[in-house]
């Protein structure tokens, strides 16, 4: 308890490190992230490491088995972080994908990630409504089992109110019409300079949200 307390001390930023430095919060930001997964597998917390993501990412693909980087049973080839953490894995660098990748291929990948993560909701959210109906039959017999009851029908709602939300957000993605090719042959080009920055920050803000929602996580399980 007391050592992630320091570790989520240690996260915070000093900006003023990184001013003139392109893309050095952005380094900071997923090297405490792939610091973090660590911290969250249930081993020590590793300071953060310096470098750049690939850099970070390849130097903890290395670490010795004795380093107990994998747990017994997952493939000796996964990467420490990923074959514990999956959802911790290096963030995506939206700068590049924005960049590189066509609107319509962009508007693809939302759509299917929303359609993957929507349909792992909507089955959770069956098999606990299952679990609702049994435990509810099992009452009216005589079980005392009201609390448990409450805290299974509790967890459905949860479930099945995301999956809702998750549809919705599929059907306002699939709904869209984007234009043919990439995003900044939609962009004057006397404002592609203004666009990269901001393009940039949104990038860090959303590796900054990916940091604060891991910390908080760590919050409340502790």
């Amino acid at each position: 308890m007391f050592s992630t307390t320091l570790a989520m001390a240690s996260t915070q930023p000093r900006l003023h490190r990184f001013a003139g430095r392109p893309g050095g919060l952005r380094h900071w930001l997923a090297g405490q992230l792939i610091a973090w997964g660590t911290a969250l597998s249930g081993r020590a917390v590793q300071p953060a490491l310096a470098g750049t993501p690939t850099e970070i990412g390849g130097r903890l693909a290395k670490l010795p088995p004795e380093s107990g980087a994998l747990a017994p049973g997952e493939g000796a080839g996964d990467p420490p972080v990923v074959a514990f953490c999956p959802g911790l894995r290096e963030p995506l660098s939206v700068e590049d994908a924005v960049l590189r990748r066509d609107l319509s291929l962009l508007k693809r990948e939302a759509a299917d990630a929303l359609a993957a993560l929507g349909s792992a909701h909507a089955l959770v959210a069956s098999a606990r409504l299952a679990e609702v109906q049994s435990l509810r039959e099992r009452l009216r017999e005589g079980e005392d089992a009201g609390e448990r009851l409450m805290a299974l029908a509790g967890d459905y709602q949860g479930w099945q109110a995301d999956q809702v939300r998750l549809f919705d957000a599929l059907a306002l993605v699939m709904r869209m019409r984007v234009p043919a090719g990439k995003t900044f042959e939609q962009v004057d080009p006397g404002l592609h300079a203004e666009a990269r920055k901001h393009l940039e920050s949104l990038t860090v803000e959303y590796q900054r949200m990916l940091l604060g929602e891991q910390m908080g996580s760590t919050a409340q399980e502790n």
